[in-house]
Order: C-alpha cells, then structure tokens, then sequence
C-alpha cells in the first residue's frame, strides 16, 4: 500500500534459516505498512507469530533473486540491504529516497554473495551494547520498517498517543489483574 507520498517498502525473505521467523516478519510489516512481503525460493513458510497478520499482507513469490530484483526495479525501488558493511549507513539516518525493499541477511551468516550484488546500499542498525554483533532477523526488520515508515508514512494514519491509547483501553478487559489501568 502506498502511503501518502507515494512510497511503498516491501521485505525480500530469502534464504531465512528459520522458516517460524516469516510469521513474525509477516506480523511486523503488517504493523509497519509494508505492501508486500516478497519470497525467494522456498514458496512455503510458517505462519506462527503472525497473529493472523498474514490475511492482511500481500506476498508474492520468485524463484530467484534476479526476478525479484527485476520485478522491485520495475516498481522504482531501491533495495536495501540490512547488514554491516563499511558503507553501510546508520538506520536512524534516514537514507531512505523512496520506494524500498529491504533484503535481510540469513541469521546465522548474513547476506550471501548474490544477496550483496542486488543492493543498491545498506543499513545498519547502531547497537549500544558489547554483548553482541548481530539481532534476530525479526527484530532487525521491525527497527528498519519502524525507521522508514516513521520517516515517510503519513501523519494521517496514524492516531495522537492520547486517542491510541483510549482506542486500546476501550477494548480492553476490565478484569486484568493488578493492572495500572484499574
């Protein structure tokens, strides 16, 4: 779905090592806006985590990195690619120029070779912490989305804190233990 300015964002999974982490990608581009989640390769994936964000994402599948990088070029998008590099730029910068689809690399190795080639630049996510080099991939992806959605998606679509927070409560239980809202 394109937002107000015209930008789409899109998420390439390819060569995921945990096929589970699709659900919970599925579920955090719904929240951020993505248009479409896009599959290369494996067609079949799992749907747990998604917490039925799946009916609300489109997907659509290549058999390999090249048709999807034709089909993103096509649509004027730029492919960026999450992962350390030396030219890679800080996430909370905002290179974000238009249309983007953001590649993951793998969990344990990061992007492949072939993964590299099809990006036209890449992010990186600024850690604060010595404990570790490297985020699960959902999590990574939830941090990119948030920064380009929150750097382009429309101020319409989204609620004042105070109006989101009474739109949560009205629904929520009344019968939640010590909860602060009681």
């Amino acid at each position: 779905m394109a937002n107000q300015c015209g930008f789409e964002s899109y998420v390439v999974v390819h060569n995921i090592a945990k096929r589970h982490n699709v659900g919970t990608l599925a579920r955090s581009a719904t929240a951020f806006g993505v248009s479409e989640l896009i599959l290369v390769g494996r067609r079949d994936f799992n749907a747990f985590g998604s917490h039925g964000s799946t009916s609300h994402l489109r997907f659509r599948h290549f058999h390999s990195l090249s048709d999807a990088r034709f089909f993103l070029k096509e649509k004027d998008c730029d492919i960026c690619g999450v992962e350390i590099t030396d030219n890679a730029v800080a996430v909370n910068q905002h290179p974000f120029k238009k249309s983007t689809a953001f590649l993951l690399g793998n969990e344990g190795t990061g992007l492949s070779a072939k993964e590299y080639e099809i990006c036209d630049f890449f992010v990186y996510i600024p850690q604060y912490g010595c404990g570790t080099a490297s985020l699960n991939v959902t999590v990574a992806a939830s941090i990119v989305l948030h920064h380009f959605g929150g750097n382009f998606l429309s101020t319409i679509t989204r609620l004042p804190y105070e109006q989101w927070i009474d739109y949560q409560l009205a629904d929520a239980p009344t019968y939640i233990a010590n909860s602060p809202l009681q």
